[in-house]
């Protein structure tokens, strides 16, 4: 086949680059939207796991990209999409993830 012949595809938009996947919809419902913002912007695939552990209601939100993995730690009452939003920015640019 000669090269004339092939046809090309782009994809339109922008790529996702961030994966948010937990056991608990509510979670998902209200963490997805700041973690992708936080993330998306760096232009790095990542994988978000959202857990929520122990008695108190602690949520661990689990970062994993190619250059290793971050482990957040959240407390019930510091769910607030903007606060989640700036944790994870900040801490995420500050190790290099």
């Amino acid at each position: 086949m000669a090269l004339e012949d092939r046809t090309l595809a782009f994809a339109s938009g922008s790529p996702t680059f961030v994966s948010v996947g937990s056991r608990t919809a509510w979670l998902v419902d209200q963490l997805e939207g700041p973690l992708r913002q936080a993330l998306e912007s760096r232009n790095r695939f990542y994988a978000v796991e959202i857990d929520a552990v122990g008695r108190v209601g602690e949520v661990m939100v689990s970062i994993t990209s190619s250059r290793g993995r971050l482990p957040l730690l959240f407390g019930r009452g510091d769910l607030e999409p903007g606060y989640v939003h700036r944790i994870v920015s900040d801490t995420v640019a500050r190790f290099g993830l």
